[in-house]
């Protein structure tokens, strides 16, 4: 018999599934908690976000944007289906294990790939992306098909297989068609995912069946972000470690520095005691929002990762209108996201984050021109407010 996570699936009530988000690991007193192996899976996404930034700011054009989007889309969905899997069963399992570190091998397959994945390396993104997936959705499958949960991976594998169809098409054309092809791909997943991979006979995915540990989920999302706001920091300290000593060069270090500490506040101030509960128990319809949620913030973080690299490398040039779409547009997503997020979790301070977005992207234009650091220096002044708004709200 599969054992899942934490023995929160406590069979049906009135022919509805029963979960409990307090339920202890069976066979243990301890309540489900991230594992080793799962961190271990994170740590791939350190390059991994390094090489998107790194992609987009060597082409930081709409062209390149829309690029580094559909990369992104892809690379967070393994992340996002892989814990969806190891949340519902019981990573500390030797099967399960195995599992996450070949999906740990094929995302680090596809970092490696990143650069060239629209040219040279299009069949090795493609094939290990496709691979991954039908991999992971099938081994669920199979392993809890005895399960009620069983019929969530099993459409997932048929509707993967679909869309592999538009993802291997792609690895074979030109550059301009592949474009369409793995957006069309793309589009398939997410569309097919959050409207529950309805499948002929096996119907909609329910609600319970998408999230069973809501504390688990909740520590998982904060253990990404700080993996992402990591890599701000790997970066910022890199770029400056590459580029010539100089008083402004030094300035601009220490501006890159404390807008990642701003970014770190705003997600982490009050999140750990209200992230969790409002997602404990909840149907799916409530916990899908905290993960779209949270692919809002990581953009947003990929764009102020190239931000700084460009600040840091030029901090006195006039920033074009490309330089200012990702300094102004980086943190306005991360607020944006936030404010998402806390529709419920943090109702009070949402209003703020979406004032601060918006006076980021109205200021935007009149930013053209005007020196990188001075830019930047705009955006640390927005996000501060923000910071001070919230730390005057008292607790919800």
């Amino acid at each position: 018999m599969v054992r899942l996570s934490r023995g929160v699936w406590a069979g049906e009530r009135d022919g509805r599934m029963v979960v409990d988000d307090d339920v202890p690991v069976a066979g243990s007193k301890r309540l489900r908690r991230t594992t080793y192996v799962e961190l271990f899976f994170d740590l791939v996404y350190i390059f991994i976000f390094f090489r998107l930034a790194r992609s987009l700011a060597d082409d930081l054009t709409w062209l390149g944007a829309y690029q580094a989007l559909i990369l992104l889309l892809a690379v967070w969905w393994v992340w996002a289906y892989t814990n969806l899997l190891t949340d519902t069963m019981d990573s500390q399992r030797l099967p399960l294990q195995f599992l996450v570190m070949a999906s740990t091998f094929a995302a680090l397959l596809l970092s490696t790939a990143i650069p060239e994945a629209f040219e040279d390396r299009a069949h090795m993104f493609a094939v290990t992306y496709v691979a991954i997936n039908l991999l992971r959705s099938g081994s669920g499958a199979i392993a809890l098909r005895r399960q009620p949960l069983g019929r969530r991976p099993l459409r997932g594998f048929l509707w993967f297989a679909f869309s592999a169809v538009f993802w291997l098409a792609g690895m074979l054309v030109e550059e301009e068609a592949r474009l369409v092809l793995w957006g069309v791909a793309i589009l398939v997943d997410y569309v097919a995912a959050f409207a529950g991979w309805p499948v002929p006979g096996l119907g909609r995915a329910r609600s319970v069946e998408w999230n069973l540990a809501g504390r688990h989920i909740a520590e998982r999302y904060r253990q990404f972000t700080i993996i992402a706001l990591g890599e701000t920091i790997a970066a910022t300290g890199r770029t400056f470690h590459e580029s010539d000593l100089s008083p402004v060069r030094g300035v601009a270090f220490t501006v890159a520095f404390v807008t990642s500490v701003l970014l770190y506040w705003i997600y982490f101030h009050r999140t750990r005691e209200r992230l969790g509960p409002p997602f404990s128990g909840r149907p799916s319809g409530e916990t899908r929002p905290a993960g779209f949620a949270h692919l809002v913030m990581v953009a947003g973080v990929v764009m102020i990762t190239v931000a700084n690299e460009l600040m840091i490398k030029d901090p006195t040039r006039p920033a074009p209108a490309a330089w200012v779409t990702v300094i102004v547009g980086g943190p306005a997503l991360f607020l944006v996201g936030h404010a998402i997020l806390g529709r419920r979790a943090f109702a009070r301070v949402t209003q703020p984050r979406l004032i601060g977005a918006g006076l980021l992207v109205a200021a935007g234009p009149a930013l053209v021109s005007l020196p990188a650091l001075a830019v930047t220096g705009v955006v640390v002044v927005v996000l501060l407010a923000v910071v001070t708004v919230e730390l005057a709200m008292p607790p919800n």
